[in-house]
This record gives C-alpha cells, sequence and structure tokens, in this order.
C-alpha cells in the first residue's frame, strides 16, 4: 500500500483532501497521471495510452479528481463490508456447533449436517473459512490440488522457446553440473543443449548460438527471472521514473535479445514453462544413460556429444508436427558477428595514456595493421569477453585487439618487457639490512659529555 501524502495542512488546489489517503501502486500511478491531464502536461490521449484505458474514461476520472480529489480515484467499495458477507449471527452460530455437536467432522460432513438439520446451506470453504476467522481448531486440514489451466502449444515453429537449466549428476560421479537447454513450444523439439559447471551466462549464450546457426532467431523467448535474464532493479522504479521514461540496465542476455529484435518473458513459476521443465525429466533419464554408454565423462567430450544428441536421438522420439506449417525462425542479419555479439561486453574508461584497465591488467588498444591506438582520456571503450576467453575493444563500431601493458616495475621505462637475465639477478640478489653499532645514536638516549670551552 502507498500512503499518498496529502493532508490538511498542504494547499495543492480546490480539490486538495483532507486526511490520508491509502493507495495501491496502480491507483497512485493513475493519480500522477491524471494530476498532469487536469494540469495540461499530457493529453487525454497519452494518458489512456499509458493507463490503458479508454479516453472517455480518462475524462471521467479526471472530472472525478476535480470533486473528490485523490480519493476519488480510489476504489469506492474499499473499507466496506460486501453485500454477499455471511451474516454475523450464522458465523457465531457455525463457530458455536463446529466446537460442540459437530466437533471433529469434516467441513464437508458440516456443511451437509447444516443443510439437513438447520437449514443452513453453506460451502465446505466456507465453513472452513469461518473456523479460520473464528481461531475454531480442524483436524481436517487436506488442501485439495490448486488447479492450472493447461496452455496451449504456440502454432508456429520459432515462435516461442522455452530455456532453463537443471543441476544434476549427468554422468553419475556425485558431482553437480548444469545442463543448458531451449526447446521449442510449437514442436517440442530441443533446439539446443551446452553443460558446465553452473548455471552461468556463457551456458545460455552458447545455446544462443546453436540455435542462431542451426534454425534462426525466434520471435519470443521464455524464461525464468534469474538474474541473468532479468536485472534485479526492474520492480524496483517508482511510478514516478516509469513515467519519465527511465528503465533499468538490460543484462547481458537481454542485451543479445535486444540487438536481434527478440521479445522476452518472464515466466512467475515453474509450471509456467512446464515444457521445459517436463523435458528434464525425460534427459536425467536418458541423456544419463546415452552419455555412459558413449563413455563422455567431461565437459568438453559431453558438449561435443550433445551437438548432436538432439537431432539424433531426442527429437525423432519426442518431437511433434506445429500447428500451422509456416516457419517463424528469421535468419540472422548479415552483419551480424556473432562471436562479438553473443559476448559478455563492459564498459571501461580509456586512461590518459591511451590505456585501459580489465580485470588486473592494463592494456593498450591495437589494430589489424600492429598500430596503437590513441584514445582520449575518459573515452568510453566497450570490452567484449568472447566465448573463447578472447578479448576485443570496441571503439566507435571498430574492433581493436588489446595488447596487455608491462608495469614499469617489470620492464624498463619504454613499457619493453625486460631481459631473461635481469629477472633471474633480481630475484637472487637481496639486500642485506644495515646494523647500526651498538654506540649509535639511534639505539638508545646517548649521554653527550659537555666539552671545554675556551674563554
Amino acid at each position: 500500500m502507498i500512503l499518498s501524502p496529502l493532508n490538511g495542512t498542504e494547499k495543492m488546489s480546490p480539490m486538495t483532501n483532507r486526511g490520508d489517503v491509502y493507495m495501491k501502486a496502480k491507483e497512485a500511478r493513475r493519480l500522477l497521471l491524471i494530476e498532469r491531464a487536469s494540469a495540461g502536461e499530457v493529453t487525454v490521449r497519452e494518458a489512456s495510452e499509458r493507463l490503458g484505458l479508454s479516453c472517455r474514461q480518462v475524462i471521467r476520472l479526471k472530472e472525478r479528481y476535480r470533486e473528490e480529489g485523490a480519493s476519488g480515484l480510489v476504489h469506492k467499495g474499499r473499507g466496506k463490508a460486501s453485500g454477499r458477507r455471511i451474516a454475523q449471527e450464522i458465523r457465531d452460530f457455525v463457530a458455536e456447533k463446529a466446537k460442540s455437536d459437530f466437533a471433529g467432522a469434516s467441513c464437508q460432513y458440516m456443511a451437509e449436517l447444516f443443510a439437513a438439520e438447520h437449514h443452513v446451506f453453506l460451502s465446505a470453504k466456507t465453513i472452513g473459512r469461518i473456523l479460520r476467522e473464528s481461531d475454531v481448531p480442524s483436524t481436517h486440514t487436506h488442501r485439495s490440488p490448486k488447479g492450472r489451466r493447461r496452455r496451449e502449444r504456440r502454432a508456429r515453429r520459432g515462435d516461442l522457446l522455452q530455456m532453463d537449466a537443471s543441476p544434476f549428476d549427468w554422468f553419475g560421479d556425485g558431482v553437480m553440473r548444469s545442463l543448458h537447454g531451449a526447446i521449442d513450444d510449437a514442436t517440442g523439439e530441443v533446439v539446443g543443449l551446452w553443460m558446465t559447471e553452473n548455471e552461468c551466462l556463457s551456458g545460455y549464450l552458447h545455446v544462443l548460438r546453436q540455435v542462431f546457426e542451426r534454425h534462426g532467431v525466434p520471435r519470443e523467448i521464455y524464461a525464468d527471472r534469474h538474474t541473468i535474464f532479468v536485472s534485479p532493479k526492474t520492480d524496483k522504479l517508482t511510478p514516478e521514473e516509469e513515467l519519465a521514461g527511465k528503465t533499468v540496465p538490460k543484462t547481458q542476455f537481454g542485451r543479445v535479445l535486444e540487438t536481434l529484435g527478440v521479445r522476452f518473458i518472464a515466466a512467475r513459476s515453474p509450471q509456467a514453462k512446464g515444457r521445459i521443465e517436463r523435458l528434464w525429466g525425460t534427459l536425467q533419464s536418458r541423456l544419463v544413460v546415452a552419455l555412459r554408454l558413449a563413455g563422455r565423462n567431461t565437459l568438453e567430450a559431453a558438449n561435443a556429444f550433445l551437438a548432436t544428441y538432439a537431432e539424433q536421438m531426442h527429437n525423432p522420439r519426442f518431437a511433434v508436427e506445429p500447428a500451422e506449417g509456416e516457419n517463424a525462425f528469421l535468419p540472422v542479419p548479415e552483419a551480424t558477428d556473432l562471436d562479438l555479439l553473443l559476448a559478455r561486453h563492459e564498459e571501461r574508461k580509456a586512461s590518459g595514456d591511451s590505456t585501459i584497465s580489465f580485470g588486473t591488467q592494463k592494456y593498450r588498444l591495437q589494430d589489424h595493421h600492429g598500430r596503437i591506438k590513441l584514445v582520449v582520456r575518459n573515452k568510453a571503450v566497450t570490452v567484449v569477453k568472447k566465448l573463447n576467453g578472447e578479448l576485443v575493444a570496441m571503439v566507435e563500431g571498430n574492433a581493436f585487439v588489446l595488447v596487455p601493458v608491462v608495469p614499469p616495475s617489470e620492464g624498463n621505462s619504454l613499457g619493453k618487457p625486460p631481459s631473461e637475465e635481469k629477472p633471474l639477478a633480481t630475484a637472487t640478489k637481496r639486500r642485506t639490512p644495515h646494523k647500526p653499532a651498538a654506540d649509535h645514536p639511534w639505539r638508545g638516549h646517548v649521554r653527550f659529555e659537555p666539552t671545554a670551552t675556551t674563554k
């Protein structure tokens, strides 16, 4: 709940309320937009588009705001008892019977007894709710399973991919490793698999590379709310920041999808992406055996095996035909360099000597001719760390090689690498500390005898 700071001591307008107005976040956002629309800062059409309402409804809200102030935008039923609320006399009667005559009976049985003996018709869930609110214990606490509506498959192949990672003992050696994967929602076809030590960005980028190279660019990707996909600051924007157009920075994964125009959908529960969750159950019973029979017990060998496993063994057995034959995958744009796109991008500022710091090392930029690139101080440089570990710097759309700079203590003043003899000499030669004499003044207080002076 949000407390709107409108009290009797403030004079905002003739429509100012007296007293605090409690609002939900959605209502506070609506109040802010209606205030701006009333002040002429935004048009009715702009307010309707941002609120998802019709223009006529926005006009009604503006009139209500002029007449009643902020409280006019709060739901009218808030704080009022429902017209369908069960009378307190009946609630007390149910609680009394549950403690005496009907003690020990289930809620369903009590509903039958109330209907047959007292002509009080209540559902079992209503009786259970009354007992909980009245603090009457019940021995029958079985909760019925929560029903979920099954979502239909997408019609075309490539309309939606589900992505996830599964930690499991894939090699049967007692060590948990994470298998990253992607499955097509329309066909159940596995379109990418990659295994790493832990769930990480590198694993998902390898899966995306397999998808782009073998199938193309999908329209949408469905995954959980892991920080690899979604920034943890996404839900922390205030209504004012949203209206101002402020957005949180994209994750590395989100940057790749935004570059190619792929829409990302964040799932709110594991059941929402149940197709890939069921895939893990299938692979945990089949892929473990397949890896054992193939003698693959290292990550490198397993990833080489996974490159063909889905196409040759899994998809022919489990994939189905899509509802529509048209393919929704789009080709990767010709000018796209997948090595640079599917990598970690980090911004750095250039120093005065045309170097940048990355990790624990300083680097100079060098072009493909071997010439050093001079960069203005504080100029933004994008460091790209490829999946193979190679480092590349991007400046104004041009790629440069990063050459490590040897610290002056390890070389000469020109930054050249030292000779082979000097490190050995400096390593073996150690400076012997100076030991003062026993009568040295630094060792303590020394008494000086007065000398005779001539007059």
